[in-house]
C-alpha cells in the first residue's frame, strides 16, 4: 500500500483558469505560476496546506538572503526540487520523506501509537458528528463505515496537526489531555498575490538556520517529516525554528489503510495526544499579528501625562460579525518608535517591504490579506466555527512608518468602534425599558458591511501617500460610509420590528438620540484627524 505525497496528486488547487485539480508536491511548485491558489475544503485547511507547502519550500529553496530570495521572485517558474541545484549532486527533495503508509516513517504520523484500537476515520473530519463532536447537519456515529481516499485522508492528517481542538484523546498510556493546535489561537495572515507562486514567495522569509534566520530559528530546525518519528508519550518543548513549528506534530496519529475492492482507503484511524507548545507566539510565530491592549494611562499631580501601561502580547484573531479589518494597523503598519511597540505586524510583511523598497515588488502593487481562524468552543475542545477574512495590502503601506497612515487608519478605525457603540447603546436604552433580550440585528447590519469600505480607504490612503496629495477625500468617504451604515442599520431596526404604542414611541426616542450623537462622533473624527492632514 503506497501514496507518496511528492508524487501523486492530492492538494487541491484552483488554476488561472478557474478549474480546479489536485496536484502533488513536486507539480504544485514547479506549475504554482499556472496556478492561482490552494484551495481547501475548509478555510482551515486551506492554511493548514499552506504552512505545510511553506516548511517545505523553505527546506528546498532556502531562500538564504533577499538577494536569493529576488532570484527566484524574478524567475518565470519555481525550480524542480527533483533535480539537483548548481553545484549539488542529489536532488533537493528527497521524496522517500512523503510515503503516507510508510511502516517505520509514515508522513506526518507516529508509528508508536499504531498499537493502540484505532477509531473511525471519521475522526479526521471535525464536521463529521462522532465521539464528543456533536454537529447540527451531521449523525455520523463511531460504529459509521467512514473512509477516506488516500489524497482526503493526508489533506485532514495536515489539517488535524494545525488545528485539532484541544481536550480528552484516546491516550498512548495514561495522558489523556490535549492541548489544541497551535493555529487555533491565532488568525493566520497569508499574503495573497495573482498567482500561487507569488503568493508562496510573499510568505517565503529568508531562512537560513545556521545563520538563526528568521528569529529564533536554530540550526537543527527541520520539518517533521525529516525528523525521527516521534515518542508516541506527549511531550512539552519549545520550536527548534521556523519550519519545526509550522509543521508542529500536536497530535500523534496512525493511518490505518485497506484495500476494497482493489481501491486503496483509509477507514480508521488513531489519535492521541502529541506535542504541547510552549514559548510566547509573539517570538515564534511569524504568519499572525500580535498586539498588547493598553490597560492604564493617566496623569501626575501635577497634570502632566504619563506613558500608558500596556497588558500582555495577544494575537489578533477572528470574532464573529466584526471583521478582521479593525485590526488593520496591526496587520498592515511598522510600529514608529520603541514607546510605540504594542502591536507586532506579521514579519512576512516586514520581508515584502523591504522587496518593496529594494524595487524588487513594484511600489504601487495591491496585494490581499487573507486571514483564517477557527473559533473552539469556552473549553476549547469543540470546533464552532471557520472563518475567512480579508483585508486590502497597498505595499506603499507596508513599505514604510509613515506619520500620516497610522493616524488616520487608528483615528478611521475608531471612528467604526465609537459609532458601533452608539448603536449598542441605542438598542440597549430600548431593552432596558421592556426586558427585552439582545439580539445580533444591529452587529449584522453594520460591521460586516463595512469591510468593503475599508478596504476602498485602504487603497485611496495609499494612493495618496504615494503621490504626495492630501487623504481628506479618502477619510470623508470613509466618514460617509460609516454615516451610510449605520444610519441604515438603524433604521431597519426601528422599523423593521412590529412596534406599537410605547414601544414605538421608546424607539423613536433612542433613534433620536443615536442620529445626535453620530452626527458628533463624525464632527469629532475630522477634528482629529486635522492636526494630522491637511
Amino acid at each position: 500500500m503506497r501514496f507518496n505525497l511528492a508524487e501523486q496528486p492530492w492538494l487541491p488547487v484552483v488554476r488561472l483558469d478557474g478549474t480546479r485539480a489536485e496536484v502533488s508536491l513536486v507539480t504544485l511548485l514547479t506549475e504554482a505560476h499556472l496556478i492561482r491558489r490552494v484551495l481547501g475544503q475548509t478555510p482551515p485547511m486551506t492554511a493548514a496546506l499552506h504552512r505545510l507547502v511553506l516548511a517545505l519550500m523553505h527546506r528546498v529553496y532556502g531562500p538564504a538572503d533577499g538577494e536569493a530570495w529576488a532570484e527566484l521572485w524574478e524567475a518565470g517558474s519555481l525550480p524542480d526540487p527533483t533535480v539537483p541545484g548548481p553545484g549539488e549532486t542529489q536532488p533537493r527533495l528527497p521524496t522517500g520523506w512523503f510515503e503516507l503508509f510508510d511502516s517505520d516513517r509514515p508522513f506526518f504520523q507516529c508509528p508508536g501509537v499504531s498499537k493502540v484500537p484505532a477509531s473511525s476515520a471519521a475522526k479526521l473530519v471535525p464536521h463529521l458528528a462522532v465521539g464528543n463532536n456533536t454537529t447540527l447537519f451531521d449523525h455520523t456515529t463511531a460504529t459509521d463505515d467512514v473512509s477516506l481516499s488516500p489524497a482526503e485522508a493526508a489533506r485532514w492528517l495536515v489539517t488535524l496537526q494545525a488545528y485539532d481542538p484541544g481536550g480528552m484523546k484516546t491516550p498512548y498510556t495514561k495522558d489523556k489531555s490535549s492541548q489544541a493546535a497551535p493555529a487555533n489561537r491565532m488568525g493566520m495572515v497569508l499574503v495573497e498575490g495573482g498567482t500561487l507562486k507569488e503568493t508562496l514567495l510573499l510568505n517565503l522569509l529568508p531562512y537560513s538556520p545556521t545563520q538563526e534566520r528568521p528569529r529564533n530559528t536554530e540550526a537543527d530546525d527541520r520539518p517533521a517529516w525529516e525528523a525521527p518519528p516521534p515518542s508516541p508519550e506527549p511531550e512539552l518543548r519549545h520550536p527548534k525554528g521556523w519550519t519545526d513549528l509550522l509543521t508542529w506534530p500536536s497530535r500523534r496519529v496512525w493511518l490505518v489503510p485497506s484495500l476494497r475492492d482493489g481501491t486503496l482507503v483509509v477507514d480508521q484511524v488513531v489519535i492521541t495526544p502529541g506535542t504541547r507548545l510552549s514559548g510566547e507566539p509573539q517570538d515564534n510565530e511569524w504568519m499572525a499579528a500580535h498586539r498588547r491592549p493598553k490597560i492604564r494611562e493617566g496623569r501626575t499631580a501635577k497634570g502632566q501625562t504619563t506613558r500608558p501601561t500596556y497588558g500582555p502580547w495577544y494575537p489578533v484573531r477572528l470574532t464573529e460579525h466584526r471583521g478582521v479589518w479593525r485590526f488593520s494597523q496591526e496587520l498592515l503598519l511598522s510600529p514608529v518608535g520603541a514607546e510605540e511597540r504594542h502591536w507586532q505586524r506579521p514579519p512576512t510583511l516586514d520581508h515584502v517591504a523591504r522587496m518593496v523598497m529594494e524595487d524588487v515588488i513594484p511600489r504601487d502593487a495591491v496585494y490581499t490579506l487573507r486571514v483564517f481562524g477557527q473559533q473552539l468552543d469556552s473549553k476549547g475542545s469543540v470546533v464552532e466555527q471557520t472563518l475567512e477574512e480579508t483585508v486590502a495590502a497597498p505595499v506603499t503601506l507596508l513599505r514604510a512608518a509613515h506619520d500620516v497612515a497610522g493616524p488616520v487608519i487608528g483615528e478611521s478605525i475608531q471612528l467604526a468602534n465609537l459609532v458601533g457603540s452608539a448603536l449598542n447603546q441605542m438598542e440597549r436604552e430600548h431593552r432596558a425599558q421592556f426586558a427585552a433580550r439582545p439580539s445580533a440585528e444591529l452587529a449584522l447590519g453594520y460591521w460586516p458591511l463595512l469591510a468593503a469600505p475599508f478596504d476602498v480607504l485602504l487603497k485611496a490612503l495609499a494612493q495618496a501617500l504615494g503621490a504626495g496629495t492630501s487623504p481628506v477625500p479618502a477619510t470623508r468617504e470613509w466618514a460617509r460610509a460609516v454615516f451610510r451604515t449605520a444610519t441604515d442599520a438603524a433604521v431597519r431596526w426601528a422599523e423593521g420590528s412590529p412596534r406599537r404604542g410605547r414601544s414605538l414611541e421608546a424607539a423613536g426616542e433612542c433613534y433620536g438620540r443615536f442620529v445626535e450623537q453620530l452626527d458628533e462622533e463624525i464632527r469629532a473624527y475630522h477634528g482629529r484627524l486635522a492636526g494630522f492632514i491637511e
